[in-house]
């Protein structure tokens, strides 16, 4: 059902000559995902029209709908065997900003996440290694949404090397958290072959934003605080999951504020 989707989707987008995803389409008629997302991904720099980003849009949410990215051809180093790349929105008081985070285990020395114009958004992070060679990278504050399109990361670890382009969708003006009360408004679009989204809590200090307490609650659990420990703000993330390959692909929205 889902391809016929794409096939009427497709007889129903403007026509233009040159189309750019014709490969796309060509891919996603024969039933190979796997090419499908290679040519979404080299398609990218070729679009000249609003309406072939759209298209371009709703061709990656539907190849995300299909297997939860995981048919997507990225594969791993076997020096860093597990990675998250997780696109976050933040609302605080009388404030929002965007942030992009990237977590695993490996002997991590650097990592670059450039958009299309070049700018690399993890500049200016702050990396943390903690026990058994697990890592955390967290961008500075970021002002702007997280536009959709193709992105190239790039990581180094000890003299090796390796890069990846990934199509990662908009992150932008989320509405799944309510900010009062504290509780979800609404949910993302279900992805049938994805996990659930669900909810994470914790504690934070005002002044560096530190995890002092945290937990995981299933949609629907009681959002049960610890009694209060001096100046602490409060938040709770919606969290979807999907995939890039063997890459774990995290869409966050966050809620802060104090208690």
């Amino acid at each position: 059902m889902r391809r016929l989707g794409v096939w009427a989707w497709w007889l129903a987008a403007p026509v233009w000559a040159g189309n750019p995803l014709a490969g796309v389409n060509h891919a996603l008629l024969n039933g190979d995902d796997p090419a499908a997302w290679r040519a979404l991904a080299g398609s990218w720099s070729n679009l000249s029209s609003q309406a072939q980003r759209v298209a371009w849009r709703q061709a990656l949410e539907s190849l995300s709908r299909e297997h939860c990215g995981k048919d997507a051809p990225l594969s791993l180093p076997a020096w860093l065997p597990d990675l998250t790349l997780e696109l976050a929105q933040r609302d605080m008081p009388l404030a929002r900003n965007y942030r992009v985070v990237l977590s695993g285990r490996g002997a991590l020395l650097d990592a670059r996440l450039q958009d299309g114009a070049g700018r690399d958004l993890l500049r200016g992070g702050l990396l943390e290694r903690e026990e058994g060679q697990r890592f955390r990278l967290e961008s500075a504050d970021l002002s702007q949404p997280l536009a959709a399109g193709v992105y190239r990361l790039q990581l180094n670890a000890a003299g090796r090397q390796w890069q990846a382009e990934l199509a990662l969708p908009e992150v932008a003006n989320l509405s799944w958290l309510s900010r009062s009360p504290l509780a979800v408004a609404s949910l993302p679009t279900a992805r049938p072959a994805c996990a659930r989204p669900w909810l994470e809590q914790s504690l934070l200090r005002r002044d560096d934003y530190s995890f002092v307490w945290w937990r995981r609650r299933e949609l629907g659990q009681a959002l049960n605080w610890p009694p209060r420990q001096g100046e602490l703000w409060q938040s709770v993330a919606l969290v979807r999951a999907e995939a890039r390959g063997q890459l774990v692909l995290r869409v966050v929205h966050r809620q802060s504020g104090p208690r």
